[in-house]
């Protein structure tokens, strides 16, 4: 799939009245999480909705797609940088927050990009990272589709991205997003939680 396809699709998804409320409480997730942080890097940006829709936060966006940042550009007048998750190009303790929306599981080498982000975060640093729920009956129904983004994933295991990253950093873990068809609700059920979000702070 080209980049202009792959910007297209997401484009499509959060446009959706259902991508619009999936995105609603990522979003306010977020703002609860990362309140008061002076300096945010977001991984795995992609077309920027996150820094459209917190603007409030002072949010740098990396991605390694010079299409999906030339779409971020027109959303917000946030700080975008092209780059590899696995190879920052940013100063050690450069951040005092770093978030990743479902792009650790797709990586190569998660354990790099884990090592990163506590090399760029500061003594203080917080880091959240959203992951998509292979148990979830969401991630059955879409892995199934001709085409599905979600079979691109390179890592399913759960527990072994969480140890990763305790690694580095003192970690609380839920489940997070149900979903169940176009209905979007709060629940911390495996079954039904779309994403699997674990908090770490800087040891």
């Amino acid at each position: 799939m080209s980049s202009f396809n792959e910007v297209g699709k997401f484009k499509k998804f959060y446009e959706s009245r259902f991508g619009k409320r999936v995105l609603q409480r990522e979003v306010g997730y977020l703002r609860k999480e990362l309140k008061g942080r002076n300096k945010i890097l977001d991984i795995g940006c992609g077309i920027g909705v996150f820094e459209q829709a917190l603007p409030e936060l002072n949010i740098f966006g990396l991605d390694i797609s010079e299409a999906m940042l030339r779409e971020a550009k027109k959303r917000s007048n946030k700080h975008f940088v092209i780059g590899s998750a696995e190879e920052l190009p940013f100063h050690s303790s450069s951040f005092d927050g770093v978030f990743m929306i479902t792009t650790l599981e797709f990586l190569k080498n998660p354990k790099r990009a884990v090592e990163e982000v506590a090399r760029v975060l500061m003594s203080s640093g917080k880091f959240i990272l959203m992951l998509l729920n292979p148990e979830s009956k969401y991630f059955k129904t879409r892995v199934k589709r001709r085409g599905s983004y979600f079979r691109k994933i390179r890592h399913r295991n759960l527990k072994e991205i969480e140890n990763l990253v305790s690694k580095h950093f003192h970690t609380k873990a839920e489940y997070f997003l149900g979903i169940r068809g176009k209905d979007v609700f709060t629940t911390d059920k495996k079954d039904w939680a779309a994403l699997y979000v674990i908090k770490g702070s800087k040891r």
